[in-house]
């Protein structure tokens, strides 16, 4: 036996019970599995700094000290948490997390570095102007790394528009 279809009332008593549901407030924001959450997070931060986790591949560290990051200790970012455990400390308590294994089958580290705000903020800066100079290669119709010309790129005959909104 079929159940007995609902009437309009019922059906829009029913929708309105379900937007009652999904804006609720009091219901948990549900998490994505898609690769937009980072699997290592930091709750705490550091006043000043940008906090930046770095594999330890070849060169990779020695690096990001050549540039001014600094290692974070556990204390830094208040002791231990669900990310930071005693286990994810080296010998000279910096916070490290193991990220997977390298080429020789070895645990692989990253660690948690610190860089000054500013000095971020300044490289962040000249990291734009290298965009803006691209962007306007594009528009220009010279898209090649340098900006200078279109050789074996496609360019259309009235030339790239690009609107910003």
């Amino acid at each position: 036996m079929c159940p007995a279809a609902l009437t309009m009332e019922e059906k829009i008593e029913k929708a309105e019970k379900k937007a009652a549901i999904r804006n609720s407030t009091q219901r948990t924001t549900r998490g994505s599995f898609n690769g937009t959450e980072g699997k290592l997070r930091i709750g705490n931060e550091i006043e000043g700094y940008h906090l930046h986790i770095f594999n330890d591949g070849p060169g990779r560290i020695e690096q990001a000290l050549n540039v001014g990051y600094e290692f974070v200790s556990p204390n830094e970012i208040g002791g231990t948490s669900t990310n930071v455990v005693s286990r994810n400390t080296d010998i000279g308590d910096k916070v490290r997390f193991l990220v997977g294994v390298d080429a020789q089958n070895e645990p692989q580290y990253a660690y948690l570095m610190k860089i000054r705000q500013e000095l971020f903020e300044e490289d962040q800066g000249i990291l734009q102007s290298r965009n803006d100079i691209i962007d306007d290669a594009i528009r220009g119709g010279k898209n090649t790394k340098e900006g200078y010309s279109s050789d074996g790129f496609y360019s259309p005959k009235d030339g790239i528009k690009l609107n910003r909104s």
